[in-house]
């Protein structure tokens, strides 16, 4: 229905907007050809006044051709000639002018009027190029005879029909300008009622529409506002323009969706929350549990290392004091050594169960502490000496090489930690040396940086075991197959303690065999390390 009421209103306002141009040009029209009219007569008028002229011109010629006896007869020609011309524009002029309805009436009497014109001239003409005037014998008579050729004609008073003809292109102009001037003020009268019509009739429709308009959609849009608030309680009202109200009803019926979608997705929420909060209840029941197995797994791990030490170390303290006290020769001494070797790898053991035992978080807390590169770098040589001194095995330490002033240079460390991983990497150096008996200990300031490189020359790395190193409880193929009885915690505790220092370690292969493992710390200026 207010499609309908729209397609009608567009459609007269079309109407008007065809009518308006069919005025227009009508208008147009009509001016145009009042304004034409004019031009014709206002020209029409301009070739009388001037054959008027050269006839008047051709009579002063005469009378002086008869007083002077002048033979000249150019001019005479040429105004002849001149005349003859307007009278064909004339003629032409009027052809045309036969177009409007006003001036048609009087086009056949033109017509003659300029024949009869034509005429005289040539009679004129012929009397003076053939020199009949010159037959008669005076001036008198011959000026008389010319005179009433130029005055009458076929008994007309050619004067008199040249000025009534000047008089009528004169009303010709002055009807075709009033003409125009009525067609203008027609035109204007006729665009400005069509404008006001269209205007009226715009603002009736404008504001019919309007009402008709503003009225469902404020429904709508209450409507639009209420579902957007989450309110579904009031449908919007399904009444007005079947349009509007078609919109309403799927409006409403998309508001019903829209409700069956969130209580459904609220039953999901509330569902999936039920089973959260059912198995986070259960998780944390099952982390409690592993919480409490590891504590008491931890406990476990330290009271056995702290009952298994005590033993041990008495072992250890007996076998080394019997193997210093028996003599070369004595039969008991390589299993006395067999029972050092023992003992010290169950003290290794040991530290290593005790380093579970005390959590990841404790083992790589540092406290640092200001010590200078030189400093530094000699106790590194000196823990690996002594751990080494007890194998079949020959230390090389290298003098520190650095553009620094390495006493003065200082590095931030925690020398115990440090030590316990000075210990896991010489007791990998030594437990996968296979036969060699060779170790060797380098030191250099790059860039800053203290680098410290144990090379052995043992089982070696595999490649594509490099990375796998780091990670705890992973172990190469070459160390399970040497030493079956690893934990494989040593190289991640020992990154795990340089990376606190703002260090790192690396594991590189040695040439033609072996393996050299590069701890990096970090140097600082006097001021800086202050």
């Amino acid at each position: 229905m207010y499609r309908r009421r729209l397609i009608y209103s567009l459609g007269a306002l079309l109407a008007i907007i065809v009518a308006q141009s069919v005025i227009a040009l009508w208008a147009f029209d009509s001016v145009s050809r009042q304004i034409n009219h004019s031009r014709t007569s206002q020209q029409m008028l301009a070739e009388l006044l001037e054959f008027r002229a050269d006839s008047k011109r051709l009579k002063v010629w005469l009378a002086e051709y008869l007083i002077t006896e002048k033979r000249d007869t150019a001019p005479r020609d040429e105004l002849f000639g001149r005349m003859i011309n307007q009278l064909d524009r004339l003629q032409a002029l009027d052809d045309g002018h036969s177009a409007y309805p006003q001036a048609a009436a009087n086009t056949v009497d033109h017509l003659d009027d300029i024949t009869l014109l034509r005429g005289n001239v040539e009679s004129l003409k012929l009397a003076l190029q053939t020199r009949e005037i010159n037959r008669l014998e005076s001036d008198a008579e011959r000026w008389q005879t010319l005179m009433e050729l130029f005055d009458k004609f076929q008994g007309t008073d050619i004067a008199e029909l040249v000025d009534a003809l000047v008089k009528l292109q004169q009303d010709r102009t002055n009807q075709a300008d009033a003409a125009a001037r009525q067609a203008m003020r027609l035109t204007f009268a006729s665009l400005l009622a069509s404008v006001a019509l269209a205007l009226l009739l715009f603002f009736a429709l404008s504001v019919r529409l309007s009402r008709h308009l503003n009225q469902p959609l404020d429904r709508l849009l209450a409507g639009t506002d209420r579902v957007a608030s989450g309110d579904y309680s009031q449908p919007i009202a399904e009444t007005g323009a079947s349009e509007f109200a078609k919109l309403a009803r799927r409006f409403n019926r998309m508001a019903a969706a829209v409700q069956r979608a969130e209580a459904r997705q609220r039953q999901l929420q509330d569902a999936t929350e039920d089973r959260v909060h059912e198995r986070t209840a259960q998780l944390e029941e099952v982390v409690n549990q592993l919480q409490q197995a590891e504590a008491r797994q931890q406990r476990f791990v330290m009271d056995i290392s702290h009952e298994l030490r005590t033993p041990t170390t008495t072992i250890l303290g007996e076998a080394e004091l019997a193997l210093r006290t028996s003599a070369d020769d004595d039969p008991r001494r390589p299993g006395l050594e067999h029972i050092v070797d023992c003992c010290r790898q169950l003290a290794s053991r040991i530290e290593d169960l005790l380093m579970l035992g005390r959590g990841h978080h404790a083992l790589v807390s540092v406290r640092l502490s200001s010590h200078s590169v030189d400093a530094v770098y000699a106790h590194v040589g000196a823990r690996i000496q002594a751990q080494a001194a007890h194998h079949p095995v020959s230390l090389k330490t290298s003098r520190l090489v650095s553009g620094l002033d390495s006493t003065r240079w200082t590095l931030l460390v925690d020398l115990e930690k440090l030590d316990l991983v000075c210990r896991i990497i010489t007791e990998n150096a030594l437990q996968y040396r296979c036969d060699s008996d060779q170790l060797a200990l380098t030191g250099k300031v790059v860039e800053e940086q203290l680098q410290i490189e144990l090379i052995d020359q043992g089982l070696g790395l595999k490649p594509d075991e490099v990375d796998q190193l780091f990670q705890r409880h992973f172990r190469g193929r070459l160390a399970r197959a040497e030493r079956p009885d690893g934990l494989g915690i040593g190289l991640p505790i020992a990154r795990s303690l340089m990376r606190a220092h703002d260090g790192d370690i690396q594991l590189l292969p040695n040439t033609p065999r072996g393996a050299r493992v590069l701890l990096t710390l970090p140097c600082f200026e006097p001021e800086e390390a202050d």
